[in-house]
C-alpha cells in the first residue's frame, strides 16, 4: 500500500510569528499572566458542553477554548495545521486516511488522550437521534480502527481529498470515550470553572496541555454578548480584549481609537434569507426566483457592510475562492423581472420574513433593505423582529422565511455540505437535489484535480438555479482586538478562527 505522507512539521509554532503584534511595539517574546475576555453573539439559554449541540459564534469560540480538534485551521487561507494529529497519510486515492496522534495528550481529568476516545468522539456524532452539524461529515466514514494508542485509520465510504480539512470543524471536539454527561472535560488549553448557558463561560489555564508555546493567559473568559451594540461597547470600554462579529457601520468609529486594532476577518461566512423548499410558499420555484431577483446585491454591500464585502450569488463560494463558479451569471436585481415572476407564480399577498440579531449585527436593517428592493417590483415584504434568545431553537430552519448566518468552513466542499446537502441535518433550507449531491461527491473525490473543479462548479450552478437561499454578499466580518495583546492570527473564522485563546499574550 502507497501511501502519500502530508505532513505540517512546525506549523502548531509557527502560528504567532504572524500575529498582530501591538501599534507600539515589534515582535515580542511571549508573555505569560494576565485575564483575557473575549465578547461574541450567538449564545442562548438552551447551550450545552455537548459538541454535538455546537451551532453558534459563542459555541465554537467556547469549542476552541476547551476542547481539541483531530486538525486546526489558521490564518486567513485558512491553512491546515496540527490539532491532536501531528500528522495525517492519504491512501487508495483518499479513501483512507491514517492520522497520528499527540502521544502526550491529556484531558482536564488528567486521563492520557487515546485513539479509543477519537474514535467514540467521532463516532458519537451519528448516534441515533444526533442532529450534530457534523453528522454529514461522519456519515462518510466506513469505519475508523485503532492501530496502537496514538494511531487511527478511516476508510471512507468514498474517496474525499478534503477530509483532513472537516475534521476541523468546530463541533468535532475530542471528549472521553464513555462521555454521557458533558461538563466541559476536554483537551483544549482552558478548563471549565464555571458555565452559565446564555451568559458566560470561564475558565483556567490546563498546565498539562499538550501543545508547548502556547496558553499564556492565566484564565479566559467569554461572555455573551448578543446584542451589535453591547460588543461595540465591550472593545470601545475595554471590557473585552477580543471581540467578534462587529457592526461594519462601526468601523469608522472603531478605526479611530487608539486602544483597538481592527481586523477583518474574511471567508465563506455569510449572512442570507432562507426560503424553505419543503414548505409553502416557497416550495414554488417561480417565488423562488422571483425573490432572488428582487434583492439589490451592490446597494445591499453599500449600506449594510459599509463596502466591506464581496458580491454574493446564492452559492456559498465568494468570489475569491479558486473553486469561485464564475461561469454561472450572476443573479441581479431586476424588479421588471421579479415582478413578471412573481406574477408568474401565482402567490398574492405580503411574505412574512422573520429576523434577529443573533444572525449578525445589522439583521433587521437588511431584512428592511430588502423589504424596501421588493417595493419597487410590487412584492410586498412583512419583516417581523424575534428575539435573539431561541432563534436558532425556534425559527432557525423552521420558518418559511427567515434570516440565516453561516460561519466561514475550511473547504467550499464542506460548507456546501453541512448547508444543502441531502444527508446533513443542519440544511436550513430544505434544499434536496440528487444531482448537486452526486456533484458533490465528484468535487471532493475525483482523482484529477480539474474533474473535481468542473463538479463544485455544476454544483453551484444547480444551488444557484433552484436552491432557497438568497446569499447577497460575504462580508468581511470586523474584529476588535486590544493593543494590548500580541499573537493575535486573523483567520476565515471569528476570534482567530475560534482558538485566538490559546495564541495571544499581554505585552
Amino acid at each position: 500500500m502507497k501511501f502519500k505522507r502530508r505532513t505540517f512539521l512546525g506549523a502548531v509554532g509557527a502560528a504567532t510569528a504572524i500575529g498582530l503584534a501591538p501599534r507600539t511595539s515589534f515582535a515580542q517574546v511571549p508573555k505569560s499572566g494576565g485575564d483575557l475576555v473575549v465578547a461574541i453573539n450567538g449564545a442562548s439559554t438552551g447551550d450545552s458542553l455537548d459538541p454535538r449541540t455546537f451551532n453558534s459564534p459563542f459555541m465554537a469560540v467556547l469549542g476552541g477554548t476547551i476542547y481539541s480538534t483531530l486538525v486546526e485551521t489558521t490564518g486567513p487561507r485558512a491553512e491546515l495545521q496540527p490539532g491532536l494529529a501531528l500528522d495525517w497519510e492519504e491512501a487508495q486515492d483518499g479513501l483512507v486516511w491514517t492520522f497520528n496522534l499527540a502521544p502526550n495528550a491529556k484531558f482536564h481529568n488528567g486521563k492520557p488522550v487515546t485513539s479509543a476516545d477519537v474514535i467514540y468522539s467521532l463516532m458519537y456524532h451519528v448516534a441515533e437521534g444526533s442532529r450534530s452539524t457534523s453528522r454529514a461529515i461522519i456519515k462518510a466514514v466506513d469505519k475508523v480502527e485503532a492501530d496502537g494508542d496514538h494511531r487511527i485509520v478511516v476508510t471512507l465510504k468514498a474517496p474525499n481529498f478534503y477530509f483532513p480539512a472537516s475534521l476541523s470543524n468546530f463541533s468535532l471536539g475530542i471528549v472521553p470515550e464513555g462521555t454521557t454527561e458533558f461538563t466541559g472535560i476536554g483537551s483544549g488549553p482552558y478548563r471549565v470553572t464555571n458555565f452559565v448557558p446564555g451568559e458566560i463561560l470561564e475558565t483556567e489555564r490546563f498546565d498539562d496541555y499538550f501543545k508547548t508555546g502556547k496558553a499564556h493567559v492565566n484564565t479566559v473568559t467569554i461572555l455573551a454578548a448578543n446584542d451589535p451594540s453591547a460588543r461595540i461597547s465591550a472593545i470601545q470600554s475595554g471590557q473585552a480584549h477580543i471581540v467578534g462579529n462587529l457592526d461594519a457601520r462601526a468601523v469608522p468609529l472603531l478605526q479611530a481609537l487608539p486602544t483597538v486594532n481592527l481586523q477583518f476577518q474574511s471567508g465563506t461566512g455569510f449572512g442570507g434569507f432562507n426560503m424553505m423548499l419543503d414548505r409553502a410558499p416557497f416550495d414554488n420555484a417561480l417565488l423562488r426566483q422571483a425573490m432572488k431577483h428582487a434583492i439589490d446585491r451592490e446597494d445591499f454591500i453599500q449600506r449594510i457592510y459599509g463596502g466591506h464585502a464581496r458580491l454574493g450569488n446564492d452559492t456559498p463560494v465568494p468570489p475569491d475562492a479558486v473553486e469561485y463558479a464564475a461561469d454561472v451569471v450572476q443573479i441581479a436585481y431586476d424588479p421588471d423581472r421579479a415582478r413578471d415572476l412573481f406574477k408568474q407564480s401565482g402567490h398574492s399577498g405580503p411574505i412574512v420574513l422573520q429576523t434577529s440579531s443573533a444572525t449578525g449585527a445589522a439583521a433587521v436593517d437588511a431584512a428592511t433593505l430588502f423589504k424596501e428592493h421588493a417595493s419597487r417590483a410590487g412584492i410586498e415584504i412583512e419583516v417581523k423582529r424575534e428575539p435573539a434568545d431561541g432563534y436558532w431553537g425556534n425559527i432557525w430552519a423552521q420558518s418559511p422565511f427567515h434570516a440565516t448566518v453561516w460561519g466561514a468552513r475550511p473547504t467550499v466542499d464542506l460548507i456546501m455540505t453541512l448547508a444543502y446537502s441531502s444527508s446533513s441535518p443542519v440544511n436550513d433550507t430544505a434544499f434536496k437535489d440528487p444531482d448537486f449531491d452526486a456533484a458533490l461527491q465528484v468535487a471532493r473525490g475525483a482523482p484529477d484535480a480539474e474533474e473535481r473543479l468542473q463538479a463544485s462548479h455544476l454544483a453551484q450552478r444547480i444551488l444557484n438555479e433552484n436552491g432557497g437561499a438568497i446569499i447577497p454578499a460575504f462580508q468581511n466580518t470586523p474584529e476588535g482586538v486590544s493593543t494590548q495583546l500580541a499573537g493575535y492570527v486573523t483567520g476565515t473564522q471569528a476570534v482567530g478562527s475560534f482558538r485566538a485563546a490559546e495564541n495571544v499574550w499581554f505585552v
